[in-house]
């Protein structure tokens, strides 16, 4: 069980971190809205410390599962996470994007029984709103009254989750984070919307291959 790692930070992008840890590196899932806070202890020298979630996370093929971690600044953030995955269809990933809001606010919204909130998170509609009253209510009062907390997860309708893995995607092809900003920019400028990542980047293969 790993429940706390700390390290030099070395790469970091929309939704993962990396941390040095001597000869060995470790990638994390991050909350996106973590991002801004992390940027200043990118290549520093002096260490961060992450507390961590480790999962187990089922491939594609049946017998392909990967040891997965997730990592937050704030204790109390963590096992509000850790709360809140435990409703049965709401994963990880799901539950990273879908906190836009203060876990306070979405505490509140869990203690006074009111689904029709919960249901303004992405990824969350009623029926899932109403699991996680069913499921968490009564449990989750102390985050209700955490003070000071903020969103861990940027509002955005499903362009921007679209366009956020796209840039993972060409970051972790070495793009420098400008270039791959470029890119995505323009494929959006001529283009508009696209329904997934996969075609925002097959798009941008196109046009490299046509500039060529």
């Amino acid at each position: 069980m790993i429940s706390r790692i700390s390290g030099t930070l070395i790469a970091l992008s929309d939704g993962r971190a990396t941390l040095q840890v001597g000869g060995i590196c470790y990638e994390l899932f991050i909350p996106s809205g973590l991002v801004e806070t992390l940027k200043p202890h990118l290549d520093s020298d002096s260490p961060i410390t992450l507390h961590t979630i480790y999962y187990i996370e089922a491939g594609d093929m049946k017998a392909a599962h990967y040891p997965r971690l997730v990592g937050f600044t704030d204790p109390i953030d963590m096992e509000f996470f850790v709360l809140f995955t435990s409703v049965p269809g709401l994963g990880v990933k799901k539950a990273l994007k879908s906190l836009i809001m203060p876990i306070s606010e979405i505490a509140r919204y869990i203690e006074e029984k009111n689904p029709a909130g919960l249901s303004r998170l992405p990824g969350v509609g009623p029926r899932l709103g109403e699991k996680i009253v069913a499921t968490l209510s009564g449990k989750t009062a102390k985050y209700a009254l955490a003070v000071g907390s903020k969103p861990l997860a940027p509002a955005g309708g499903k362009q921007a989750d679209v366009t956020a893995e796209a840039l993972e995607v060409l970051l972790q092809l070495q793009y420098q984070r400008t270039e791959a900003e470029n890119m995505i920019r323009e494929a959006l400028a001529g283009n508009g919307k696209f329904k997934s990542s996969e075609k925002l980047i097959a798009h941008i293969f196109a046009s490299s291959q046509v500039e060529v």
